[in-house]
């Protein structure tokens, strides 16, 4: 095993369009420029589109002659005053502009903001569409695809650039790996380089979706340059130490708004300085913003929601064998492990690396078998190949030899779709364990519906089984009741899906008439007060929604309760008390304070106040400084005090302790690296 050595915090994202940042990766990308840790994003296209920057609602006629480079300048404008106002409050404020050589000679345009310096802009200035050398129309997709030999670069108006350029396929990929290396990003943000697939009918319009994906071309190509250029990046210090955190696009306005209003509104507002939609005169003939985007945000769907491709099991913080808590994540897109030092100190070791090369997505699924040892599932993005034939997407897994040994040889456990155009769907895993010691795999599929293995005793898998469902979001949540049985949850577009057993001899299937209210985002089960419970948000609000069995024998003839919250997107954590019966920890992202919980009565059983911690309201757990990638995690240590736990954007374990069982507040924050 070896040690990862933390650096500094600094965020980088890579993106294709001027705007796709503030579409797509908002609220995330203002929090971190609050942070005053360096902030780049590097955009791949100049955005020219088809060079006409009409308002919106310009008819045809009224738009004028095509102008490329002056709608890229326009483009560079606004986005320039949305960062501004970002981070300085100010739309107005100036910037200084730049140029940047490869080693290869590549020439990138930069612009940094004068009164924060650590925020830089970094065009390649890609045309979305152009001639190849060959003569043949080139698009950034068709250099991914290798069908193409390079693609042309334009001169924004007014650049300081003194001449087009052209990228290979292998010249693109060795400018990103060097802007990795000279900007050192503990975080990296990037598009979903697997969308999924999307049947388009009247309703669910073409848009600017690609053939039958959910998403923009120009999208996933971006992400695929991105993610296959991290291969070479070895973080600050050269020892792995980054994270990355992928984004969906035009995914977004299939599903349900997940943020709440103030939220959405402040997205917005970015929006429409970037489309200049105050008519602000930048002094640049070229324009002051994209102009399309001006007051149309709210048509389009895409600002109504955030969400991360990769959406997992908050349960990766757990309480080992001998008492200590461990926490699994992914850091340089490899699977590491941290161990508290002793049971109930607080402290971490780590993190160590666990022999699996990347890249893997963000999300584990963790079991500890019942003799006492982990077992670890991940999502491997083995291959990422030009050829769409030999692209590969599959379940990974480990465990360890004994309790308290070293991990085993990562192993495949493969992809329930047979073709490689439906591999790059598949989902992140979702394990539990039945009553008859039997293991179970879940995870979403290309259909859209739920795939699993099962491992029986002797440690044997069986095939792939479809387990159908209406179409739901990744992030599956699986958990054994009292009785042994297994219950699955995942969030579809208008429902709770649930898959379950009706005894512990019997097949996992779905629930016909399940039907819990629509979800915003995935949602999260467990088990107190020997009943099954569901957590999930509620869309276009602050709040959230609890459900529970109304007995132990697994009926669900109740409708969720309603919980006050304080906004934010992804899946909640929650975890019994063991020291207060019926009494379940929340913990959540939020929209703007970081992070929250609430200790929880069950919903449905009593609710008397001394059942329990504190007065039960949500309660602001500001993060720590830099914020935190993915989903947060909490368990009960040896000393029965509550511990939540971020994986921080500096690439640090962060957790954070009751300061006594069984009640709040929590302490300080202290790093596993402090």
């Amino acid at each position: 095993m070896t040690d990862i050595v933390p650096g500094g915090l600094s965020f980088l994202h890579v993106v294709a369009h001027p705007d796709d940042d503030l579409y797509f990766m908002n609220p995330e990308i203002a929090r971190s420029l609050r942070t005053g840790a360096p902030v780049t994003g590097v955009y791949l296209t100049s955005g020219d589109a088809d060079g006409h920057n009409h308002r919106y609602g310009t008819l045809p006629h009224e738009r004028g002659p095509a102008d490329f480079e002056r709608f890229a300048r326009a483009r560079q404008n606004g986005l320039k005053g949305a960062y501004a106002a970002m981070a300085l409050g100010d739309r107005a404020a100036r910037w200084s502009s730049g140029v940047l050589t490869a080693p290869d000679g590549a020439q990138l345009e930069t612009f940094t903001l004068e009164g924060a310096s650590q925020v830089r802009l970094v065009f390649l200035n890609i045309r979305q569409q152009g001639t190849a050398t060959d003569g043949q129309t080139a698009r950034l997709r068709m250099l991914w695809d290798d069908t193409v030999p390079d693609v042309p670069t334009l001169l924004p108006t007014g650049t300081e650039l003194r001449e087009t350029g052209r990228y290979t396929r292998a010249g693109l990929v060795r400018t990103l790996a060097w802007l990795f290396d000279t900007f050192r990003p503990t975080t990296v943000r990037t598009m979903d380089p697997d969308p999924d697939h999307q049947v388009h009918d009247a309703q669910n319009r073409q848009h600017h979706d690609y053939g039958d994906h959910s998403d923009h071309q120009d999208h996933t190509a971006t992400a695929q340059f991105t993610w296959l250029a991290l291969q070479s990046y070895t973080g600050p210090g050269g020892a792995g130490h980054f994270a990355v955190e992928a984004y969906r696009g035009y995914y977004n306005e299939r599903w349900v708004p997940n943020l709440m209003p103030e939220a959405y509104s402040a997205k917005e507002f970015y929006l429409n300085i970037y489309g200049c939609a105050d008519g602000y005169d930048c002094g640049d003939p070229a324009g002051g913003g994209d102009y399309t985007v001006a007051f149309s945000v709210r048509g389009t769907g895409w600002a109504q929601a955030t969400r991360h491709r990769y959406v997992g099991a908050t349960d990766w913080l757990r309480t080992g064998p001998d008492g200590r808590l461990t926490a699994f994540g992914v850091l340089g897109q490899r699977v590491v492990r941290w161990l508290e030092s002793a049971p109930g100190s607080g402290r971490f070791d780590g993190p160590e690396l666990l022999g699996l090369d990347g890249p893997v997505a963000p999300r584990l699924a963790i079991d500890l078998t019942p003799d006492g040892r982990w077992q670890l599932f991940a999502t491997r993005l083995t291959r990422l190949s030009h050829d769409p034939e030999q692209q590969l997407r599959e379940i990974v897994h480990s465990s360890q030899s004994k309790r308290g040994g070293a991990f085993g040889p990562w192993t495949s456990l493969g992809n329930p779709s047979p073709t490689a155009y439906r591999m790059r769907q598949l989902g992140t895993p979702a394990v539990a364990r039945d009553g008859k010691g039997r293991l179970h795999l879940f995870v979403r599929n290309w259909g859209k519906g739920v795939s699993s293995r099962m491992q029986n005793k002797k440690g044997v898998w069986g095939d792939w089984l479809d387990l159908h469902g209406g179409a739901i979001q990744d992030g599956l949540t699986a958990v054994t009741a009292p009785g042994g049985t297994i219950d699955v949850f995942g969030a579809g577009r208008d429902r709770v899906f649930h898959w379950f057993q009706s005894s512990k001899d019997s097949d996992v299937v779905l629930a016909p008439r399940f039907r819990l209210t629509t979800p915003a985002d995935p949602p999260t089960a467990t088990v107190a007060d020997g009943r099954v419970q569901v957590f999930y948000r509620r869309p276009e609000t602050a709040g959230f929604y609890a459900a529970a069995q109304s007995d132990h024998k697994g009926n669900w003839n109740d409708g969720p309760a309603y919980i006050t919250g304080r906004g934010g997107f992804g899946p909640l954590t929650a975890v019994p008390s063991p020291v207060v019966p019926g009494a379940v920890l929340l913990v959540g992202r939020n929209d703007f304070a970081g992070l929250g919980y609430q200790f929880r009565p069950l919903p449905g059983g009593p609710a008397a106040a001394d059942r329990v911690p504190g007065d039960g309201s949500w309660t602001d757990l500001p993060a720590p400084i830099g914020g935190f990638v993915h989903s947060a995690s909490a368990a009960y240590d040896s000393t029965g005090r509550a511990v939540i736990a971020v994986q921080g954007s500096d690439g640090r374990l962060h957790v954070c302790r009751q300061l006594a069982p069984g009640a709040g507040p929590f302490g300080d924050w202290v790093s596993a690296a402090s």
